[in-house]
């Protein structure tokens, strides 16, 4: 898999900058790699910024990302940001607040601290490379039958308790991704371009037009359960997938096409980083 990244080439000095948000409380503790504990990094309801067993590296991309879901492709830096793991905590003011790409404000915070604490600093790059364009369908403006509006708003989900959903699907503002199926709800167009990066040979990239947020359904051979996956109780009651490759799919499904393409992929690039002083 392939992360994503878009465009600009972009030198970051956060703290410089007396306007960038930060984290009212936040504490940094470096902790033994246990394989036992898979990394984790996840904003919580109070306004709550919690990493577990976390590179550096998987924090820069968390931090950096566009979208949710988004993938960024960390290049550089010195080789214990893939070694070194942390456990980090931070509290926001309130609760967590969404822009209108859906990217909570929290991740700027997380920028400054890491900016703070590891002393990095990162720049963004275009990379020139193949890619499979996410495009309209011809001939029809019409979307297909599982690529639906949704009816929910993101920074009500993140505050109170998800509503209930049918058997084996994801609550608003999230993804999963049984065997043969891909359930994701609440999600942008760019959203659904990274989340189909990861059952592809090649960054997907979003040229739908389409701006607004949607539920999706997609049931195809290509989509793979992750690492360690692992049915509940609602991934049991659906019926065995049988659905039909990828590009076939987000055709008749969901009315878009994948089209193969040269286009820039943005990077973000390490040129320091200093490991912290544990709080």
């Amino acid at each position: 898999m392939r992360p994503l990244s878009l465009v600009l080439v972009v030198a970051t000095s956060q703290l410089a900058d007396p306007s960038t948000p930060v984290f009212q409380t936040s504490s940094v503790k470096t902790t033994a790699a246990d394989a036992s504990v898979p990394p984790s990094i996840r904003l919580l309801p109070g306004g709550v910024f919690r990493a577990t067993n976390a590179t550096l590296r998987e924090l820069i991309g968390f931090a950096y990302q566009r979208h949710t879901f988004d993938q960024r492709e960390v290049k550089n830096g010195p080789a214990w940001i893939d070694i070194d793991r942390f456990d980090i905590e931070g509290h926001v003011a309130g609760e967590h607040v969404l822009d209108a790409n859906g990217v909570p404000q929290t991740r700027l915070m997380l920028r400054a601290l890491l900016n703070d604490r590891f002393k990095l600093k990162v720049r963004e790059e275009n990379e020139q490379r193949p890619v499979y364009l996410l495009t309209r369908g011809t001939g029809t403006s019409a979307l297909g039958p599982q690529l639906r509006p949704s009816q929910f708003d993101c920074s009500w989900v993140l505050s109170n308790k998800p509503p209930t959903v049918p058997p084996g699907q994801s609550p608003p503002c999230s993804m999963k991704t049984p065997p043969g199926r891909l359930f994701a709800n609440t999600v942008t167009m760019p959203t659904l371009a990274s989340l189909l990066s990861q059952h592809t040979d090649r960054d997907v990239v979003d040229t739908t037009g389409l701006t607004g947020r949607y539920d999706i359904e997609l049931e195809s051979s290509d989509l793979k359960a992750p690492a360690g996956y692992t049915p509940g109780p609602s991934d049991l009651a659906l019926p065995p997938a049988a659905g039909p490759p990828l590009s076939v799919a987000v055709q008749q499904q969901l009315g878009l096409k994948l089209e193969p393409s040269i286009a820039g992929v943005p990077v973000v690039i390490v040129d320091t980083a200093e490991r912290p002083i544990p709080n």
